[in-house]
């Protein structure tokens, strides 16, 4: 089949006709909110297997990449509504995008690509193995997530001790919030198990939350993405 080159304010999208998509995020669109053009631009590029597709959808001078749950750990962190979506490229050629969305429907049917979750097919971003934030510091070693908290940490934080370490093989969910103005804006990482209270306590206050510091919302994203291919590898 052929490739294709699909230019978007949003980025360009690149079809190798053979089965692989590369995403440059080269571009920032005017008016983008600044933590989604930092994160465009980290990014760089990635590449999408066509097995880490659902469909793919044009419509008016745009085209969209549709996921199966599941492939992106990026995007399970992370959601669409707070970093919108990174698969939705506006502006582009209608025809040229009609014909690249016609060979990747056609070679998702050719595989036989179920539409079924699939589990992280996409890379998560690079990330350490440590990271640091306001109140504690969280680090993976030999299958365990610790958490290290820090002095101003008051002793609700720190009630299952310091360090308290949960075996990678308990942690359920991992969630991560950026920085928002007003009350209660701080970001945060946070995991689940299933010891954890339907009714939580604020992060500030959580043992299995970390809050973290407004210059590191990406590097705690990118952190929290690489935990989820550890938890569900």
């Amino acid at each position: 089949m052929a490739g294709g080159e699909l230019t978007s304010t949003n980025g360009t999208v690149v079809w190798d006709g053979a089965g692989t998509l590369r995403i440059r995020y080269d571009g920032t669109p005017p008016g983008l909110d600044p933590l989604i053009g930092s994160l465009r631009t980290r990014l760089g590029e990635r590449v999408l297997p066509v097995e880490a597709l659902q469909s793919v959808e044009v419509y008016d001078a745009g085209l969209r990449l549709v996921l199966r749950d599941g492939a992106d750990p990026l995007q399970a962190v992370s959601g669409v509504d707070v970093l919108g979506d990174l698969y939705d490229f506006p502006g582009v050629d209608p025809a040229l995008a009609e014909r690249i969305a016609g060979d990747i429907r056609h070679t998702l049917t050719r595989r036989d690509v179920p539409a079924a979750a699939a589990r992280w097919l996409v890379a998560p971003p690079p990330a350490p193995d440590r990271i640091a934030g306001r109140d504690a510091a969280l680090s993976v070693a030999n299958g365990q997530l610790t958490f290290t908290y820090q002095l101003r940490a008051g002793r609700r934080k720190k009630a299952n001790g310091n360090p308290w370490s949960v075996p990678l093989d308990t942690i359920l969910e991992v969630e991560w919030h950026p920085h928002r103005g007003g009350l209660g804006g701080r970001g945060y990482l946070r995991i689940s198990t299933d010891r954890t209270p339907l009714d939580r306590p604020k992060p500030k206050h959580d043992p299995a939350a970390m809050v973290s510091t407004r210059d590191a919302d990406l590097d705690v994203l990118f952190f929290a993405a690489r935990l989820l291919t550890r938890i569900r590898p």
